[in-house]
């Protein structure tokens, strides 16, 4: 972690101290910090504009005032994290279980629930493992995802 480019550490941050507050206001700031909406969701159903992330988030995500969603954000941002190489910026993903097969065939299936909604717990990747939520920084520091691939 102490390799993180500046911008993405200190959108990590954000995210965390929203997630450890459980402040959807400072999770709200977060995401408006971007230029662009991060994704969220599955394609034809994400939240389009700003103003309705923090809604679509906390009704996708179980427990009372997104309690569901604070924990995974936490849980994701605690576990190792990979560099995939993509141009124009190199993107940081949490975990790094989501794309080393690998490593995700390595963990135990029940550590790797800590990555998966409520929701999906009965869903599998082609490879057989939980399908996990995974966090994706720009090293711009651009969030630019919070969703299941």
């Amino acid at each position: 972690m102490a390799q993180l480019p500046e911008r993405v550490a200190a959108m990590r941050e954000r995210i965390q101290l929203a997630a450890a507050e459980q402040d959807l206001d400072k999770l709200r700031s977060a995401i408006e910090r971007n230029e662009v909406m991060p994704l969220f969701g599955e394609p034809g159903n994400r939240p389009r504009r700003f103003s309705d992330a923090i809604q679509f988030l906390t009704h996708h995500y179980h427990g009372p005032n997104g309690s569901e969603l604070f924990a995974l954000l936490r849980t994701i941002l605690n576990a190792p994290n990979a560099i995939e190489k993509r141009q124009p910026v190199d993107i940081y993903v949490w975990p790094a279980h989501a794309v080393d097969p690998a490593l995700a065939s390595r963990t135990p299936t029940p550590e790797l629930y800590r990555f998966v909604s409520f929701s999906d717990l009965a869903k599998r990747t082609a490879q057989g493992t939980p399908l996990m939520h995974r966090i994706e920084i720009g090293a711009d520091g651009t969030w630019h995802l919070f969703a299941t691939r």
